[in-house]
């Protein structure tokens, strides 16, 4: 296991963040298909809210990151293309790399998961 995580703030409303994770949810296989072309093994999203703004947490279990970034970049997956989209409310400038363990699924008190998905 190789898990990362980043906590993500975003400039968009609780609403496009459910509508971004209802998509995903709705199309899990698809999911796992593309997680297996990128190389992940496991892909976990939380979604939170501090004093700052709303944020959600992605988690990761991957190996090769940049080989990975480039896959899903060149991806025409539907669950691709609506995260491409979900992606321009991320606030790129607060992008935070979390210290987590990274043998271990980790979990993230006052969080809510949002889904959760493994390649086939």
């Amino acid at each position: 296991m190789n898990y990362e995580a980043k906590k993500i703030r975003l400039t968009c409303g609780e609403k496009t963040v459910r509508e971004w994770a209802s998509f995903m949810l709705a199309h899990l296989n698809e999911v796992a298909s593309a997680l297996q072309q990128e190389g992940v093994r496991h892909e976990l999203w939380y979604i939170g809210a501090d004093d700052v703004s709303l944020f959600v947490i992605g988690v990761m279990d991957v190996d090769d990151k940049a080989a990975s970034v480039a896959v899903s970049k060149k991806s025409q997956l539907s669950v691709d293309i609506i995260h491409r989209q979900f992606k321009v409310h991320w606030d790129r400038s607060s992008v935070e790399e979390l210290r987590i363990d990274r043998l271990h699924v980790p979990r993230f008190e006052g969080c809510e998961l949002l889904f959760e998905a493994r390649a086939n």
